[in-house]
């Protein structure tokens, strides 16, 4: 799993990114298991969603109870680098 905290103004862009980082990955993955198909899902997150995000936690068959605590991660890890960065001496 990788996880992309991007500015708001890069966050189609940072999917994008992840989708084609991944994707030899998922052809070595699809010959690997002898499968059909193998999908990229990408999750990026901030203080917004993207407009798939939805779309892709029904992909990974996960519920909409984990918007909120993804949400509420971004929000923690945010905090904290903000009170690091004024908790620094000059």
């Amino acid at each position: 799993m990788c996880i992309t905290i991007p500015h708001d103004d890069n966050l189609v862009k940072a999917e994008k990114e992840k989708v084609s980082k991944y994707l030899d990955l998922a052809h070595e993955i699809t010959a690997m298991w002898n499968v059909e198909s193998t999908v990229v899902v990408p999750i990026v997150v901030f203080s917004l969603l993207a407009k798939s995000f939805d779309q892709h936690l029904k992909k990974l068959s996960l519920g909409c109870w984990i918007k909120g605590r993804i949400q509420k991660a971004v929000v923690l890890e945010t905090a904290r680098i903000v009170r690091r960065f004024l908790t620094l001496e000059p």
